[in-house]
């Protein structure tokens, strides 16, 4: 199957669309990793001598916070060659350019974790099974993935569904826990991108948000009706997803 617009796109990304919603400005890097160490702290391989790849890592915010965090194994892939030369030219270390679904399979049991955020809504259904396969088989046994995608759940979900001319799937809690249990990712955990607090201005939102989440949940359960939601699945309100899954443990 044919993808043309794939390569028009992704040719120009940083220009077309990265930067439209993007800062290119340090402070922005320096912010997102104030609050990835409270997003990931339990997340994150304690030894940070570990293996992790962050797999189309755009303009290196993932792997900019690794290094400053001192892991000293990371590596980074991303098939457009604008955001490859940003990520490098702001002194982020070890990416290169390269198509996901012709590197990962040259990388069998190499890493104990891949991160893979905001990649997966790019991809067809039948795409996103091979997607992750591909990591299933490239992480070492009890590897763990981290994906990022968008929330299609939340009241503005169809407006980041379509944001990007590229993206192809939306998800939900439930459907993004579905397709990892099938592609034979076990001890799955998604959470929603709730705010982080690091400073006043983000101290404000994380306290407004609360009271607009309590609202959104009072609106779900009248319109569900108590007893009518799915078993076991809180509504996520965030406009973005994380999920953590492991490949089983194999003896030796």
């Amino acid at each position: 199957m044919s993808f043309e617009y794939r390569k028009r796109i992704y040719d120009h990304y940083f220009k077309m669309h990265w930067v439209s919603i993007n800062s290119t400005n340090m402070k922005q890097y320096e912010n997102y990793c104030k609050i990835s160490r409270k997003r990931f702290r339990n997340i994150l391989p304690r030894d940070k001598s570990k293996k992790i790849i962050d797999i189309a890592c755009g303009g290196g915010h993932f792997l900019y916070f690794l290094q400053q965090e001192g892991y000293t194994n990371t590596e980074g892939i991303d098939i457009s060659p604008e955001m490859i030369n940003f990520s490098r030219s702001i002194g982020i270390k070890n990416i290169k350019q390269s198509d996901l679904m012709r590197f990962l399979p040259k990388h069998k049991k190499s890493y104990d974790m891949i991160i893979a955020h905001d990649i997966i809504e790019h991809l067809t259904k039948d795409e996103i099974v091979r997607f992750l396969e591909l990591i299933h088989t490239a992480l070492k046994s009890d590897g763990k993935v981290l994906i990022a995608t968008i929330n299609n759940q939340t009241l503005f979900g169809s407006r980041d569904r379509y944001i990007d001319f590229t993206h192809e799937t939306g998800f939900t809690a439930l459907s993004l826990r579905e397709i990892l249990s099938a592609c034979g990712f076990i001890n799955i955990h998604i959470f929603g991108a709730k705010p982080v607090v690091y400073n006043l201005r983000s101290c404000i939102r994380a306290f407004l948000w609360n009271i607009v989440e309590k609202i959104l949940r009072l609106y779900t359960t009248i319109e569900i009706g108590i007893g009518w939601g799915i078993k076991n699945q809180k509504h996520i309100f965030e406009n973005r997803i994380y999920a953590t899954a492991r490949k089983p443990f194999k003896k030796k």
